[in-house]
């Protein structure tokens, strides 16, 4: 759409988010300037033609009301069908119905019990479906919409946490057809003449990572801006020195066998609870009327969580004690163990709070309340699950790994990471990162308890997301090149990605490409060469010079790599991961850049069958001779003289007489990779 402007619907919502969910009119300001750049790049309202496309929020930043205010301007600018896809889980599918059929007052919105027996209407009001991302409920969507004559019409389908459930999980067998819920969500498009596919996450690496031609790949992306007080990896994870971190805390890794053997809660768990308990008593005292919540990751294992589980309610039930005994009669009338463990918490809240309360009304608050605590084990076994709002005034969640995406844990103090993944995927850990979120009212009592390696890969991923949310804000592109701050992080699960076109992991820092087989017909070149030579004019052999990015950049703006080059030279993708390293840092914006040779006899290798080359650099070849430092990127520039060269069977071992440059690129050195589509 190449104009849009907010109506009714807008006026309406825009009252309703601040009046009951406390969304000031400047935050909403915000969200209607990212509702406006998505529903300007979708299909306009009577065009027969469909786009797709992917509002990039952050986790627990609210992404819903980036959801409900897109609905509304699009129904201000001529949408009247619209079908939201949410979670199959009920709790979630209830939350997200319930909201949308309270904020958007001018629409007529349907649950899926209201799917099959609806006969229509002859209301000119917009007309919401609200559907599970189950394939049962999708084919009644499909049919309803059939019914409804939306074929003919203009549609606008949101895919919440598209990366979640729609992909198609049988991509790598032939012999399957694709995944129920897959089929479902691409058989409702096909039915539409004209639609915009809106999928939304915080997570979209396997989004991204999808084949060019596949109709789940976005064609744009949106990032979102989080709204005021929201608190993330910027505030928790920016740096990788925690003992100046107001909020993390380093423990080891829970050892579940000692744990089994010991049968004793481990001194920093205990520690954490301590710390929660008397966060939660300072906040009360300062005001605060909230329940507050604590969540405790153990191990994947649903007997270690009963283990963890039992352990936890059995020393809240000894602290109650102590804290009794302290009240009435003074903190050094309890155990040292005790008494020291909440002298600690008390002198690291003093950390972060401003004007804290005396340890003894502390002390005395946290024994009044500490009755009105609920141990909960979130796991299948038990069935438990997060509640919208706890009763007790203090929950303790132990567990946690099936909780839903989506689900906001209610003003979370503190959490435990006491267990590990060997491969951990870029897109799980951060939809377990609960502790983010608008949590700028608590922030003071807000603790991250987890062991060092972790924390390290918290800030990994931070910076990973950081730079594919710089690149998509700049490009509004679905970039096809994930950064992997770390070699033993995977961008996310192998099953949704096609194994025929995706790396998982390469582009190796320290490590370097160059096309196996350079273009080098006339043809194709052009004066691409005369070019690359007037850039390149000044620039004296064997001299390193340093460049920006930017220019760097420049000079791999051309086509270096033939159709038929194998191995992971890929030009786009070079350049996408230089742009990414570019945006990291700690490698700031400058790069290296050396001309070689302009007049090497370089010839195809008989090893690749005269197909091509094996390298470029020649043997022995060392950048530190050149005082070229290996955390800096740097460019290697050769100019073969492309001679004609037959062999006696007449086969060219040669190029095609014409000179040409290849490039050689290497990345600086660190423990990162990258993950690309080569399509």
């Amino acid at each position: 759409m190449n104009k849009t402007n907010p109506g009714n619907n807008i006026a309406s919502l825009r009252e309703y988010l601040q009046r009951e969910e406390n969304i000031s009119f400047q935050d909403f300001d915000n969200i209607l300037h990212d509702a406006t750049d998505i529903l300007q790049r979708c299909t306009s309202p009577g065009q027969a033609n469909s786009t797709q496309g992917l509002i990039y929020g952050h986790i627990q930043s609210g992404k819903t009301a980036v959801i409900i205010t897109t609905l509304a301007l699009a129904a201000d600018n001529g949408y009247r069908n619209f079908i939201i896809m949410t979670s199959d889980l009920k709790d979630i599918y209830d939350q997200t119905l319930d909201r949308i059929q309270r904020s958007l007052d001018g629409f007529q919105v349907l649950g899926k019990r209201d799917f099959q027996n609806y006969a229509g209407s002859n209301s000119f009001m917009p007309l919401a479906l609200v559907s599970s991302k189950n394939a049962k409920i999708l084919r009644k969507v499909t049919d309803l919409t059939r019914r409804l004559y939306w074929h003919s019409q203009t549609t606008m389908i949101i895919d919440d946490e598209a990366d979640q459930a729609s992909l198609d999980t049988n991509i790598n067998d032939p012999n399957r057809p694709a995944s129920s819920v897959n089929q479902a969500i691409a058989t409702l498009r096909q039915t539409l003449a004209s639609y915009a596919y809106l999928q939304t996450t915080a997570t979209p690496q396997a989004l991204l990572l999808q084949n060019r031609d596949n109709p789940f790949r976005p064609n744009f992306v949106v990032p979102t801006t989080p709204g005021t007080g929201y608190v993330g990896g910027n505030y928790f994870f920016a740096d990788e020195d925690f003992t100046t971190s107001n909020h993390v805390r380093v423990v080891p890794l829970i050892d579940v066998t000692s744990l089994q053997d010991s049968d004793i809660i481990p001194d920093t768990l205990a520690r954490s609870l301590l710390a929660f308990f008397v966060g939660a008593a300072i906040l009360r005292l300062l005001g605060s009327t909230k329940n507050y919540t604590y969540l405790l990751h153990t191990s994947f294992r649903q007997a270690n969580h009963l283990l963890a589980a039992r352990l936890v309610d059995e020393y809240r039930n000894l602290l109650a004690v102590e804290l009794t005994i302290a009240n009435r009669n003074s903190i050094h009338s309890i155990s040292q163990n005790f008494r020291e463990g909440l002298e600690e918490a008390y002198a690291d809240m003093q950390r972060t709070f401003e004007n804290i309360p005396a340890f003894e009304e502390i002390i005395a608050e946290a024994a009044r309340a500490i009755a009105s605590t609920e141990v909960i084990e979130i796991n299948a076994r038990t069935g438990a699950g997060v509640s919208p709002n706890p009763s007790r005034r203090h929950t303790l969640y132990i567990g946690g790994t099936k909780i839903g995406r989506g689900v906001t844990i209610k003003n979370l103090l503190v959490t435990y990471y006491g267990r590990d993944a060997l491969y951990p995927q870029i897109d799980t850990v951060l939809q377990h990162a609960r502790m983010y979120g608008y949590r700028h009212a608590e922030l003071p009592a807000i603790r991250i308890y987890l062991p060092q390696h972790l924390g390290i890969r918290f800030c990994n991923i931070h910076r990973t997301d950081n730079a594919m949310r710089e690149k998509c804000r700049v490009s509004h592109e679905a970039i096809p090149v994930i950064p992997l701050m770390a070699r033993n992080i995977r961008p996310t699960r192998r099953n949704v990605l096609d194994d025929s076109t995706v790396d998982i992991v390469t582009y190796l820092g320290g490590q370097s490409y160059f096309p196996s087989l350079p273009i080098s017909s006339p043809d194709i070149l052009g004066n691409q060469t005369e070019m690359i030579d007037n850039l390149l004019f000044t620039f004296d052999e064997q001299t390193p010079y340093s460049v920006t990015f930017e220019d760097l950049l420049h000079l791999l703006d051309f086509k270096f790599a033939s159709p038929e080059s194998r191995g992971t030279w890929k030009d786009d993708l070079i350049r996408q991961a230089v742009s990414s390293i570019g945006n990291i840092p700690e490698y700031s914006n400058q790069a290296i850049v050396m001309v070689v040779t302009r007049s090497s006899d370089r010839k195809k290798d008989q090893s690749r069958d005269y197909r091509g080359i094996s390298s470029v650099l020649p043997g022995g070849f060392n950048p530190s001779r050149f005082n070229i430092q290996p955390n800096c990127l740097a460019l290697f520039l050769f100019k073969f003289n492309g001679k004609v060269d037959y062999l006696p069977n007449r086969i060219n071992r040669g190029w095609d007489g014409v000179p040409f440059w290849v490039p050689v690129i290497r990345f600086p050195d660190g423990n990162y990779a990258f993950s690309v589509n080569r399509t």
